[in-house]
């Protein structure tokens, strides 16, 4: 069951093509046309109050949004608008926790426990510790969220720090780490505590310096600002305060905007402008197989998981549609996806700001099946030819 894991090299347990071959140039006016289509079917099947879509096609990147602010208002969601990406927020701890590895920091298959405050107990099973791969793979098997605390309160404000080490102190496993998948963030939390700790700074310093000032990332943050408060868009259903959120730092306290987040998302996609970062391969290396483990829980929700890498899943080939990279996530008012096929170099993020009648299920099958046509948009020779030398 166990990953296979050297230093903090990893070696993919399952083989995805390599991106940033040569493709025809796709139709810009085609796909510009495809992503407003899109976004149309997309925001009246989900019914959102909002929506705001970056989408990536080799050198093109664009946005567009529907809805309004904030119940009442006429303005549409801009690219700067502020947003809350939720569970997205799991990929970048995931790319820090790689970026500390290449330092020497830390191993990724390093204890938890190495990493724990003074005093701290970690729970492990028949002699088996969770190592922070298996915080990173939703392996740990730990609960997916840390049980007790007010049935009603702000998102992304519990547990704390100190009250999730202490309550880890007197936890235990049910089964070994890496035998099962069982979606955490409670894990995702713990890891951000260890990667304090390696990278020996508060972990939004190490946030900032590793990952969002290198990528222009101005409005990315778990302290938003007063000015980008004003820049909130306002769910009609479930909105929160507009508040810190670091008690969710490595699960899903970001704030964003739609500009910042394709900015993050082009990294992983190739242009003749952007070269697809080296670390890139890395970050979405697929560590478990699906029939390598006993159980997979939570995993599903956009389509099945085929495989489990460092917060990104893997859904392979179904129904016509390719073989696509995704996350999901939602708390605050707001569901949020990012889905892309890195050897095509075409991503795309959505964001929805929840209505009463809001549903996730049209939001990711439309951004699968946008990706899916946009691949379409070039010969299908050019893009056999591709996929050939892809492979």
């Amino acid at each position: 069951m166990k990953p296979l894991l050297c230093a903090f090299l990893l070696l993919p347990v399952l083989a995805l093509p390599l991106a940033g071959h040569a493709r025809t140039a796709p139709d810009p006016l085609l796909a510009a046309k495809t992503v407003e289509r899109y976004a149309d079917n997309i925001f009246y099947n989900t019914k959102a109050s909002a929506m705001a879509i970056v989408a990536i096609d080799a050198n093109q990147r664009m946005f567009v949004s529907r809805g309004s602010m904030r119940p009442g208002s006429q303005q549409p969601p801009q690219k700067d608008s502020l947003i809350r990406v939720a569970s997205l927020t799991k990929l970048m701890t995931s790319q820090l926790m790689v970026k500390l590895a290449e330092e020497g920091r830390l191993q990724l298959d390093d204890p938890l426990s190495k990493y724990a405050p003074p005093g701290s107990r970690v729970p492990s099973y028949d002699g088996q510790p969770i190592r922070l791969i298996n915080l990173a793979t939703h392996t740990s098997a730990l609960p997916r969220e840390q049980p007790g605390g007010k049935a009603v309160r702000a998102v992304f404000t519990w547990p704390t720090y100190s009250q999730r080490w202490n309550w880890l102190h007197s936890a235990q496993l049910k089964w070994a780490p890496g035998e099962r998948a069982g979606y955490s963030n409670l894990a995702f939390d713990l890891l951000g505590d260890a990667l304090a700790r390696a990278g020996g700074k508060p972990y939004p310093v190490l946030f900032r310096e590793k990952i969002t000032r290198p990528l222009g990332m101005k409005d990315t943050t778990f302290t938003p600002s007063p000015d980008q408060c004003g820049r909130l868009i306002i769910p009609a259903k479930n909105p929160s305060p507009c508040d810190n959120a670091l008690a969710a730092i490595g699960s899903g306290g970001v704030y964003s905007t739609p500009d910042d987040m394709g900015r993050w998302m082009q990294q992983f996609l190739s242009s003749d402008v952007h070269t697809r970062s080296p670390q890139a391969d890395r970050l979405q290396t697929m560590i478990y197989q699906r029939d390598q483990l006993n159980k997979v829980d939570g995993m599903d929700v956009p389509g099945r998981a085929d495989a489990l890498g460092m917060g990104w899943v893997y859904m392979g080939p179904h129904d016509g549609r390719p073989g696509i990279i995704e996350k999901t996530g939602g708390g605050g008012g707001f569901i949020t996806y990012m889905a892309m096929v890195p050897q095509y170099s075409v991503g795309v993020f959505i964001v929805v700001a929840r209505s009463a009648e809001t549903r996730f299920t049209p939001m990711s099958d439309g951004a699968n099946n946008l990706l899916t046509e946009l691949i379409g948009n070039t010969s299908g020779s050019a893009r056999l030819a591709a996929s050939i030398m892809a492979n």
